[in-house]
């Protein structure tokens, strides 16, 4: 793990996807009452389990999109007391017993340290964006990504990269590809709706599951890449 502001680090990791190695991040923020919000987990180890608790206590479990639930119940296990938040549709895919479904309009117990919104009319990714206004960041899964270009990558995986990921839109600073299929958003209005609170918010990063995280004009990198649906 490492710290990248005040009272937030991240956990690097990877999995494979199709033949690929594909970089993923979990978020950890230590909040005003001294216990832990996990975001996004990634895969636990003794190891990891022995840093995060360095910080605090896990009170918070949270996977906010549906394609990011791989590691959730090892979490559960291992922090039985922890409180589970997480997108509507990965209870059809973990069999959780106690959790929130994260959804416009319920009461935020996170509002001395994170802001939030839930992405509405994409039951695809049904994904919730995360303010720490602390580290001035932008907590994201799959929204917002961000592939360096490598343009060693060769074998198998730079096949896969360049004649299969890439050309479907898995390519340097991006949104989802799913984001970019007209019939995917149920409500175009509402969903740009969503984009303006989000633009309200001051971050100067955004913390991305998947690549980079971006430091450098982060609003206007947001910004641009939102702009396709603001007309």
């Amino acid at each position: 793990m490492r710290q990248i502001g005040d009272e937030i680090w991240v956990h690097e990791d990877s999995m494979k996807m199709l033949g690929t190695k594909l970089g993923l991040r979990m978020t950890i923020v230590r909040l005003q009452d001294g216990q832990l919000w996990v975001h996004s987990p990634t895969a636990i180890s003794t190891s990891l389990q022995q840093e995060i608790n360095t910080l605090g206590s896990v009170r918070y479990l949270v996977a906010p999109n549906n394609h990011h639930s791989k590691w959730l119940q090892d979490w559960i296990d291992v922090y039985p007391d922890a409180e589970v938040y997480v997108s509507a549709g990965i209870p059809r895919k973990v069999p959780l017993s106690n959790y929130h479904i994260l959804q416009r309009g319920m009461e935020n117990v996170w509002q001395d340290d994170l802001e939030w919104q839930t992405m509405p009319s994409v039951p695809s990714l049904n994904e919730t964006i995360f303010f720490h206004s602390r580290s001035s960041s932008l907590i994201v899964t799959d929204l917002v990504q961000n592939y360096p270009e490598n343009p060693n990558k060769s074998g198998f995986a730079g096949a896969m990269s360049k004649f299969v990921f890439e050309p479907i839109g898995f390519k340097g600073r991006c949104i989802h590809p799913l984001l970019k299929m007209s019939f995917t958003i149920k409500d175009k209005a509402a969903f740009n709706r969503f984009l303006q609170s989000v633009e309200q918010w001051q971050f100067d990063k955004i913390i991305v599951a998947h690549g980079n995280i971006i430091e450098d004009d982060a609003k206007s990198v947001f910004s641009s890449l939102m702009s396709r649906f603001s007309g």
